[in-house]
């Protein structure tokens, strides 16, 4: 019996050693391909637009200090025509020291009229850096602080999201000994990110929120924006809450929780450093990819009943930092990384899932390592195809 997978590797490309996956679903080909970052970058993050385009924001260290930390983020758009990635354009105004934990991830999100927005964490001064690019991508906006008045406790987890010419910034503050007492504040742009309205605090303060913990967040529509982020209920309940935030003619008019499921539940007396991870398919359909009890899990946002654990790791070690992505045939692809330390990137794993929700089984038969500091990103192309960096 023929297997629907088939694999195999094809020599290094411009000095990137790339990896192809063949994946044969119900319907048509696709593949997965499987690279470092361009440009020796760390730190990947993945996005595409609305037509299809396809977005890279990485870190890249000063090459003048290669035992350092210190560097710059970069943005770089994926040309079809070459099936390459285009000239690096610098993010950041400052170079900054780039923290170890995957936690500290920058974020990006664009808006209809071209601009990419993007969100990072100063670790020596405790802050969140924003720009913005011009339309046309090719330069970016002097970097800003972005928070001013809800700084406490400010630790790395923040988020951006985008739709149509509305931003939206999120992240967690409040006492670091106090977790069960901290709250998620936001602030929204009407006017793809010219400026920004007052910090406000969206989340219910008695489900606290994790203090060393990301969050992901996503538009559902014009009005709507949900928050993904890790609790703190009693400074042990580190669950996966969905809030949504609703805003009507530019003014929050409120908020409301999903149903708790028992996959999203986290007993823990210690901060998780956990990712999370949003994809919207072609169909609107919105998956969350997070972390519970050390096993990744994946979640339909718009059918909160479907949710399910992805695998069995190759050894009893944490899952950690999954990216998620869906293609046009609605297969959606999850990756993460295994025996993770701060500084240690660990081992890839992967599974594809079919529309169907069925698990195909497809796995790695070769040990991809992530780089150190570093985690994966992946995304889907216009033609079904996948592209995971790491």
């Amino acid at each position: 019996m023929l297997s629907k997978f088939q694999q195999f590797s094809i020599a290094p490309a411009l000095g990137v050693c790339l990896l192809v996956f063949g994946f044969w679903g119900l319907a048509n080909a696709a593949e997965v391909v499987i690279q470092s970052t361009p440009d020796g970058g760390l730190q990947p993050r993945l996005s595409v637009d609305n037509q299809g385009g396809v977005h890279l924001l990485y870190f890249k260290k000063r090459i003048n200090t290669p035992a350092a930390r210190e560097g710059n983020l970069y943005y770089r758009q994926y040309n079809v025509e070459s099936g390459q990635f285009g000239l690096p354009v610098k993010v950041s105004s400052d170079a900054f020291a780039m923290q170890t934990f995957s936690i500290a991830r920058a974020s990006m999100a664009i808006t209809d009229d071209g601009r990419i927005h993007v969100l990072w964490y100063y670790p020596r001064s405790s802050e969140f850096i924003y720009s913005r690019s011009n339309p046309e991508r090719t330069s970016f906006e002097r970097q800003r602080s972005i928070v001013q008045i809800n700084i406490e406790g400010i630790d790395a987890g923040g988020d951006i999201a985008a739709i149509g010419s509305q931003v939206a910034i999120i992240w967690g503050a409040g006492d670091l000994s106090l977790e069960h007492q901290r709250t998620m504040f936001a602030r929204f742009s009407h006017d793809s990110g010219v400026s920004f309205g007052q910090e406000a605090s969206i989340s219910n303060p008695d489900l606290g929120a994790c203090a060393c913990c990301s969050l992901a967040a996503e538009y559902l529509n014009d009005n709507d924006l949900l928050v993904a982020y890790r609790s703190a209920i009693d400074g042990i309940g580190r669950h996966m809450q969905l809030l949504t935030v609703t805003s009507t003619d530019k003014e929050l008019s409120g908020a409301s929780y999903g149903s708790m499921r028992e996959l999203q539940k986290w007993d823990a007396s210690y901060c998780p450093l956990s990712t999370n991870d949003i994809v919207r398919g072609e169909d609107g359909q919105l998956w969350l990819a997070f972390e519970t009890e050390s096993r990744i899990v994946q979640l339909n946002l718009r059918n909160q009943e479907v949710i399910a654990k992805l695998a069995e790791p190759y050894l009893e070690t944490r899952q950690k930092n999954p990216t998620i992505a869906i293609n046009k045939e609605g297969d959606r692809l999850v990756a993460w990384g295994e025996a993770i330390s701060h500084a240690r990137g660990g081992r890839m794993n992967m599974r594809i899932v079919d529309k169907e929700g069925f698990n195909t089984g497809f796995e790695l038969a070769e040990e991809i390592r992530i780089d150190d500091y570093s985690f994966p990103a992946a995304v889907a192309f216009p033609d079904g195809n996948f592209l995971v960096l790491h």
